[in-house]
Formats: C-alpha cells, sequence, structure tokens
C-alpha cells in the first residue's frame, strides 16, 4: 500500500517510490486497484479521505457536473443528517442481515416504549428473533441450514465507506470556509 505525505506546501510524496506525486498519480494507483494511505508530514493525521475528495473535485473539473448542483447543494444545507442517511444505506446494502436486526431491534424497543410489551418479554423476544441457532434459509425450513452469510463484500463497503468520509471531510472544509 503506496504511503503518501502530504507537507504544508501540499505537494505528494510517495514513501515507496521516492519522489513526489500528484493527485493525477494517487488517482491512478486507486485505477490499478491499490490502497493509498495519505498522511500528514508533521502530524500523521490521516488526509485520505481528503485527498480522494479532492481528487473527485479535480475530476468535476475535467468532466463537468460529477454530481448535480441540486444534490451537492441538498448535502450542504442538510449537513451531517443525510451524510448519516447515505452511510446508514450504504452499510445497509451491503449487510441487509444487520439492517434486519436493527429494524427488529427497533420495534420491539417501541413496543416497549409503548408499553404494549414488558421489558422482559422484549429482552426474550430479542433472544428468540435474533439468536443465530433460529435463523433457517428462507427457502428450506430446516434448523440445519442456517441462513447463508453474505458474499464477503467488506472491499465494496470500505471503499463506500471511504467515499461517505470524504463527502464529510468535504463539506466541514466547504463549512470553514464559509
Amino acid at each position: 500500500m503506496p504511503l503518501i505525505k502530504r507537507y504544508a506546501n501540499r505537494k505528494l510524496y510517495d514513501t515507496q517510490s521516492g519522489q513526489y506525486v500528484t493527485l493525477e498519480d494517487v488517482a491512478e494507483f486507486i485505477r490499478r486497484g491499490e490502497e493509498v494511505r495519505v498522511v500528514d508530514h508533521l502530524t500523521g493525521r490521516d488526509l485520505t479521505s481528503l485527498t480522494l475528495m479532492q481528487i473527485l473535485f479535480q475530476e468535476e473539473k475535467k468532466l463537468g457536473e460529477l454530481l448535480p448542483r441540486a444534490v451537492l447543494t441538498h448535502l450542504i444545507r442538510t449537513g451531517d443528517e443525510t451524510l448519516e442517511t447515505i452511510r446508514a444505506r450504504l452499510l445497509a446494502a451491503f449487510d441487509p442481515q444487520g439492517m434486519v436486526e436493527d429494524e427488529i431491534r427497533r420495534r420491539v424497543e417501541n413496543l416497549v416504549l409503548e408499553e404494549k410489551l414488558a421489558v422482559s418479554e422484549a429482552s426474550r423476544l430479542l433472544d428468540l428473533l435474533l439468536d443465530p441457532a433460529h435463523r433457517w434459509e428462507s427457502t428450506r425450513f430446516s434448523p440445519e441450514r442456517p441462513l447463508n452469510e453474505p458474499q464477503n463484500r467488506a472491499p465494496d463497503l470500505q471503499k463506500l465507506l471511504r467515499q461517505v468520509e470524504q463527502l464529510e471531510q468535504e463539506l466541514e472544509s466547504l463549512r470553514q470556509n464559509l
């Protein structure tokens, strides 16, 4: 994994090759499938997301509207709430079982808050509903065949989470510049 150090003058230095690189070079690393880490030379603070966001903005300049103005305006106006919603939806897309479990917890909690279910009953119900031993395949109702685990989508999920983090950091940067 290339480690890129960013200096105060915004120059980027690839520690593996021992030479300065551009944002375009970093983008090329990523296109080749390499994981890149960018850190501040003095503090060691991780600047990867911010740098990737800069690459996206550079692409925006070249291609025109990468994201429609309305989307960007909405992100800035709604801020953290919208970004958290985007993050939650991305996570749900790669972890449907987790989304179902969260929804079960939320609904059971609401039943308790509405006093339609006692806390002890809620606890027992959650244990029954969320216990892996009780999960069966949807097409074959057999306790011997647990639900298939989702395919390993961690790399895709990590990529999307990094993109959301980039948006968050850029939004913060835009707020500070206002």
